[in-house]
C-alpha cells in the first residue's frame, strides 16, 4: 500500500458541488471517535452538513458496539452532521449507503449494500457505516458515521485478512480521497432530496442480500430465510422456509450460498 499524502481541504472544497453537506469543514489528525466529535459539534450548533473527517480514530465505533479499525494511512474516517426533515430522516438508512456505492461505482468498483448498511466489494467489506440519530423540539439531528477502506491496508488487523478489502486493493491504483468524499456529500445531498420510491428502487438495484439466501442473526436466535425487499426506511422483507414473511428491523445478516 503507498504513503497516502495528507488529506488536501482545498481540493476537497474544489470538488464539492454541494449547497450545504461539506461546506462546514473540520478536520483532525486523531480523535477516539469522529462520532464523538460531531455529537459536540451539534451541541454547539454546527448547522446542517457539517463534516468531521479524521486521518485516525483510536476508537472507532461499528454497529452494536462493535469497534471499528481506523488506523492511518489514507482513508476516510468521517461522521456528517445532519438536520433533515422527518421524512428525510427516516429514509437516511437508504441515502447513506447508496451515497457511498455512487461513488465508488464512479471509481469503477462495483460495490453493494450488504443490509442494512455495510459496503462490500464481491465477499470482502469495504466499507461500515454507523447511523445515530435524537430528535429534539427543533426536529431530527442525525450523525453519519462513514469508515472507508480507501488506500489503507485493513488487513494489517489479522482478524480482517479474509474479509476486508480496500479501494486501492480492488483497483491497483491510489484514489484521492478529496475527490471521492466530495462525491459521497454530493451523492448524499441527491439521495436525501430524491422521491422516495427513486431511492428505494436506487437502493434495490445495488443490493447484495435482495433475491439470495441469508441468516438473519437477531438477539433471540438465527434463522435461516430468503430476503425479498427493503422498506422506504431500510426494514428488510424476509421468507423464512415454509412460506413466514418478516420485517426485520434490526439484526445481522449473512449472506449465505446458493445450493
Amino acid at each position: 500500500m503507498p504513503d497516502s499524502p495528507a488529506f488536501d481541504a482545498d481540493r476537497f472544497a474544489a470538488a464539492l458541488h454541494t449547497a450545504s453537506l461539506g461546506r462546514d469543514f473540520r478536520y483532525v489528525r486523531e480523535t477516539s471517535s469522529t462520532m464523538d466529535l460531531a455529537r459536540d459539534a451539534a451541541a454547539a450548533g454546527a448547522p446542517n452538513g457539517s463534516l468531521i473527517l479524521a486521518e485516525q480514530q483510536t476508537a472507532g465505533r461499528g454497529r452494536r458496539g462493535r469497534g471499528f479499525f481506523s488506523p492511518p494511512g489514507g482513508s476516510l474516517y468521517f461522521t456528517l452532521i445532519l438536520r433533515p426533515s422527518r421524512e428525510q430522516y427516516a429514509r437516511l438508512p437508504l441515502a447513506v449507503p447508496l451515497a457511498v456505492c455512487r461513488a465508488c461505482a464512479h471509481e469503477a468498483v462495483d460495490a453493494r449494500i450488504k443490509w442494512p448498511n455495510d459496503i462490500w466489494v464481491s465477499e470482502r467489506k469495504l466499507c461500515g457505516m454507523l447511523i445515530d440519530g435524537e430528535t429534539g423540539p427543533a426536529g431530527p439531528t442525525a450523525y453519519a458515521g462513514i469508515g472507508i477502506n480507501v488506500n489503507a491496508d485493513p488487513t494489517a488487523d489479522p482478524t480482517l485478512h479474509e474479509v476486508a478489502t480496500s479501494l486501492f486493493r480492488e483497483l491497483g491504483r491510489e484514489v484521492a480521497r478529496e475527490e471521492l468524499l466530495a462525491r459521497i456529500c454530493d451523492e448524499l445531498e441527491a439521495a436525501i432530496a430524491a422521491p422516495e420510491a427513486e431511492l428505494v428502487a436506487a437502493y434495490r438495484a445495488v443490493s447484495l442480500v435482495l433475491g439470495r439466501r441469508v441468516t438473519v442473526e437477531e438477539s433471540e436466535g438465527a434463522y435461516d430465510a430468503r430476503a425479498l425487499d427493503v422498506a422506504p426506511d431500510g426494514a428488510l422483507l424476509v421468507e423464512r422456509d415454509g412460506g413466514e414473511r418478516l420485517t426485520v428491523l434490526a439484526a445481522d445478516v449473512s449472506v449465505r450460498p446458493e445450493a
